[in-house]
């Protein structure tokens, strides 16, 4: 993020202010996947479910949520939620843009603009059907609820998410190479890398889960005299 302000942005502003637009985009896009993670956890423990763990990504986060707490209408709502929050951040962020169009710095008001744009290119990513996406968790919910398989459900989603993110990578190189949009190209690449990291990580998790013994219930015992 702090290299593609600094090389995206006019090279009429000076490297140091570049530098330091950079480094705020970093944070505050951490901040936000941060936040959006703490909302959907926060959502998920409420309606019962037992988070495992919460692994963030570029392209947003995972929550790994035990599989004998969580049901395909859970999944479903919370890849719903995720959706929302990222357009809603989308919003937002184009809101401050349009309120400063005409005031302030027209540094800062650029650096919004293209916040703003791309939250929303993530946004739109994040619709692709492919785990660790919320389009991929609303699929996995879908399919889920017709097979009653959570692990070999979870497994062809994220062979899903894998291929979307190979066919990035490959599209990037393939960019780089006949079109010299380097700065283009290498965002799409490195998605795509990103994508494949995330579904892999997923379809591992899965197999753990379904390869995991069945708990056994502790014996009852009986405290009375």
């Amino acid at each position: 993020m702090t290299a593609a302000v600094i090389t995206q942005f006019s090279t009429n502003y000076p490297f140091l202010q570049r530098l330091a637009l950079g480094v705020v985009a970093s944070c505050l896009f951490l901040l936000i996947i941060v936040i959006r993670m703490l909302i959907l956890t926060l959502l998920a423990t409420r309606r019962g479910a037992i988070i495992k763990s919460d692994t963030l990504f570029a392209i947003g986060g995972v929550l790994e949520i035990d599989k004998t707490t969580t049901f395909p209408s859970l999944e479903a709502l919370l890849a719903v939620v995720g959706l929302l929050i990222n357009l809603f951040v989308a919003g937002v962020l184009y809101a401050i843009y349009q309120v400063m169009a005409n005031t302030g710095s027209i540094m800062v008001h650029v650096f919004v603009r293209w916040l703003a744009f791309i939250y929303f290119m993530l946004s739109m990513f994040n619709f692709l059907p492919g785990l660790p996406l919320d389009g991929g968790r609303i699929l996995r919910a879908i399919l889920w609820e017709i097979t009653k398989n959570y692990d070999r459900t979870t497994r062809i989603i994220s062979w899903t998410g894998w291929v979307i993110g190979i066919t990035f990578t490959i599209g990037g190189i393939l960019l780089l190479i006949t079109t010299r949009q380097w700065f283009d190209g290498i965002l799409l690449a490195l998605s795509g890398l990103i994508l494949q990291n995330a579904a892999t990580h997923q379809r591992r998790q899965a197999g753990k889960q379904s390869e995991s013994p069945e708990p056994v219930a502790a014996p009852v015992v009986s405290t009375s005299p």
